[in-house]
């Protein structure tokens, strides 16, 4: 049997975990100590699994076509899938099922749109899981970043991508409390995902769907 291929990742976390890219690459997060024929072992037996996931992320970035914003096309908003509808407003608006755009609008502006609203959203969204954990922030900044949906910064300064704009409400609320969790815990150990978890007992669902989405950061 021919080797999987991947990229290893070593921590002081206990477990090993298996993820797959948004290039559909694998990724093995592995303790410090473990030996490699243990990994390669465990790969092995996740075989099935990794390539059923692989499959998946390259159909889904071969159905991805570059977005122009044309009559038709269809964006996440908010989770929600609509139909681009070029004309007959004078700013940008929903309806059931369609994003109506003004027809002079440009694909910049458009993005501009898009990030303003996730802005308005997320800021939102930080002041009250700041105010329900209790914890103190620097600042806010809408990041532009295609690899990561948030971070936070040396002195609590919080980055977003104002690309959550398209993910689902509970997506932004999980990469908000995991970002505001490293306030008070720098890692990722397990203090710090017992801090998420009495958050968002179910943050598993918003990881999952961020892992399966990933190249939506590439669309926009």
């Amino acid at each position: 049997m021919n080797e999987i291929p991947y990229k290893l990742l070593r921590s002081d976390r206990r477990t090993l975990a298996l993820t797959i890219d948004g290039a559909a690459r694998l990724v093995v997060r592995a303790p410090m100590k473990l030996s490699e024929d243990a990994i390669r072992d465990f790969v092995r037996k996740k075989a099935r699994w990794i390539a059923d996931k692989q499959r998946y992320m390259n159909d889904f970035g071969a159905k991805q076509s570059p977005f122009v914003l044309d009559d038709g096309e269809s964006v996440l908003y908010f989770g929600k899938s609509y139909a681009v509808l070029r004309g007959g407003v004078s700013e940008v608006t929903t309806d059931g099922c369609f994003i109506k755009i003004p027809a002079d609008m440009s694909f910049d502006d458009f993005a501009d749109w898009m990030r303003s609203q996730g802005e308005a959203v997320i800021r939102e969204r930080v002041d009250y899981y700041a105010n329900l954990m209790g914890v103190k922030y620097a600042s806010i900044k809408m990041s532009d970043a295609k690899h990561r949906w948030g971070s936070c910064g040396a002195g609590n300064t919080l980055n977003f991508a104002w690309r959550l704009v398209m993910c689902p409400q509970s997506v932004i609320d999980y990469v908000v409390i995991h970002e505001l969790s490293h306030i008070a815990y720098k890692d990722h150990k397990t203090k710090f995902w017992s801090r998420v978890a009495t958050i968002m007992p179910n943050y598993k669902e918003a990881q999952g769907w961020l892992r399966l989405n990933r190249k939506l950061m590439e669309v926009i």
